[in-house]
């Protein structure tokens, strides 16, 4: 039985090549099988094959049966993501206490290279694009914020609030910074439950603007509606129009209904 093209592409997305997919679908169909069937019923050649095979046993897809001829069986595929999913947790943790041991001694180095002082009032704004990159520097707005930090967003909005920023709200909360939302949802009781309790949140409608202004002095504002995958935002670093922002949502907030938990 030959593998599909997208039973192809899908390991390929989890960390296997094109002679691993082959090899490792040909072990699934045949059970057991030596070196050379595999070569044969899954078109690799014969001098890649054990490089391959070497290759599946550390990735935890394949592991050598005990006797004469040499034969490999292939890890069930529920195991073998398993032991993927394992991997990647571990490579992160790996990534993260790398990351961490060095953290203070890059900010050492990098700290004195800040520019002080913004001359050109078009360094004040700066694009951020793609979802991640957005809720990142939200992320860090929230986190280093002294005072307060206000919201406006949406149902989109505030949903991605609850997966992304939850954690840097409730940390806010702890540190005695206000923390204010006015979001234009259709269900608020089910939109807010996951941030109610480390904000102040108010329904407003017929507003479908974006934007989190910090401490009244840095902003970000979302440039494109809540559809489109290519998220793409303005992150100012001007008083004069966070200022203005958070006037804005200031009359939202004071026309917003209350939400009760």
């Amino acid at each position: 039985m030959v593998a599909s093209e997208d039973a192809l592409n899908l390991l390929k997305r989890i960390g296997l090549n094109q002679y691993e997919s082959r090899i490792y679908t040909a072990l699934l169909a045949a059970g057991s099988s030596t070196a050379g069937e595999l070569s044969e019923h899954a078109e690799v050649p014969r001098s890649r094959v054990y490089d391959v095979l070497t290759s599946l046993e550390k990735k935890g897809f394949a592991v050598i049966q005990v006797g004469r001829p040499v034969k490999y069986l292939a890890v069930t595929p529920q195991n073998a993501i398993s032991r993927v999913k394992s991997n990647f947790e571990e490579d992160y943790q790996k990534k993260i206490k790398s990351l961490v041991e060095l953290e203070d001694s890059l900010h050492q180095e990098l700290e004195p290279l800040l520019a002080k002082e913004i001359s050109d009032p078009g360094d004040l704004v700066g694009v951020l694009r793609g979802r991640v990159n957005i809720y990142n520097q939200i992320k860090h707005m929230i986190n280093t914020a002294d005072s307060r930090v206000v919201k406006m967003t949406t149902e989109t909005g505030i949903s991605g609030l609850d997966k992304h920023c939850k954690a840097a709200l409730a940390g806010a909360k702890k540190r005695g910074v206000s923390a204010r939302i006015a979001a234009n949802v259709n269900d608020p009781k089910k939109a807010i439950s996951g941030i109610k309790p480390h904000a102040d949140i108010k329904k407003v409608s017929h507003i479908d603007g974006r934007f989190l202004v910090k401490d009244g002095k840095e902003a970000i504002l979302i440039t494109t509606p809540d559809d489109n995958s290519q998220t793409a935002g303005l992150w100012i670093r001007n008083e004069y129009l966070s200022g203005w922002l958070e006037n804005l949502f200031e009359h939202a907030w004071e026309k917003g209904e209350e939400i009760s938990a």
